[in-house]
């Protein structure tokens, strides 16, 4: 699994968090708080799917893609975590 430190983020990705009512902020708690990288589903966009909880302890879900930093991921969008995303955590 990829080893990551920060999310870039533009207006197209800041658009679809607040489109499921996230905040660049609440997104990028995660890497501060325990969490998972798991491979995403097949034929998506992005690769990978990070599960942890922001600092107020709601599960997010976050698919990223690569940047031309290797510890420096995009999140396509985020959403407040299904149940089986949950089951995901420690």
């Amino acid at each position: 699994m990829p080893t990551i430190h920060d999310f870039r983020f533009d207006d197209v990705n800041e658009d679809k968090l607040a489109a499921h009512g996230l905040t660049a902020r609440r997104v990028a708690q995660v890497l501060d708080n325990d969490h998972r990288i798991v491979f995403n589903r097949k034929n998506r966009r992005a690769p990978y799917l990070i599960i942890g909880r922001h600092h107020g302890g709601q599960c997010i879900a976050i698919p990223v893609e690569p940047t031309t930093d290797a510890v420096v991921w995009r999140p396509v969008t985020a959403w407040f975590c299904k149940p089986a995303e949950w089951a995901w955590l420690p």
